[in-house]
């Protein structure tokens, strides 16, 4: 991705490309220009995966820091989102401690909407979907983010979570069908 106005002095910006590479062989600086560039996307990714869980923002630091150990790995692509999006993925699913981890965010989640006096429609829609998306399993809810928040096709998806293609589908399919199911009938 390439930013749309000039360096302090009258330069074009740098590719993601050229970012990372000048990342891979030792400058820090570069890690900052990825940061400016990605952290608002994929925070916000991590805020909806985890249903905006506490400890966000340090998911974020972890990302952009994962990157910069794995910058020499990079692909080339000219857009690094979907990479970045990946890395916070696979950051998440290592750090799921299963069921005991659910219940710490799903009980988050209720203390949030107990304390909420706004009665809005558009308030309870956000949070069914939310409590809805947390009863899915992880690996659905982080491949339906990534397809319909972050706007990436199944194919960015399976190369940043490192699984076939036809896994994508299969997981976006059931996602999207569960999530129907709970928002249909399943309100507590």
């Amino acid at each position: 991705m390439i930013l749309r106005r000039a360096t302090q002095h009258g330069a074009m910006p740098r590719s993601d490309s050229q970012v990372l590479r000048d990342l891979a062989g030792g400058e820090i600086g570069a890690l900052g220009d990825l940061y400016d560039r990605y952290n608002e996307p994929v925070r916000r990714f991590l805020a909806r995966a985890t249903s905006d869980a506490a400890d966000v923002d340090d998911l974020v630091h972890a990302t952009f820091l994962a990157a910069a150990k794995s910058a020499e790995r990079y692909d080339g692509r000219p857009c690094c989102r979907p990479w970045l999006i990946g890395i916070a993925a696979q950051l998440l699913r290592r750090r799921r401690q299963g069921a005991s981890r659910l219940r710490e965010i799903l009980s988050s989640l209720t203390w949030s909407r107990a304390s909420s006096v706004d009665p809005r429609p558009a308030l309870q829609a956000r949070t069914d979907i939310e409590r809805a998306l947390g009863r899915i399993t992880e690996a659905k809810r982080i491949t339906i983010l990534m397809a319909e928040v972050e706007g990436l096709s199944c194919a960015e998806i399976a190369v940043a979570l490192g699984v076939p293609v036809g896994t994508v589908w299969t997981r976006l399919h059931a996602a999207r069908r569960e999530l129907r199911q709970a928002l249909d009938g399943g309100q507590s």
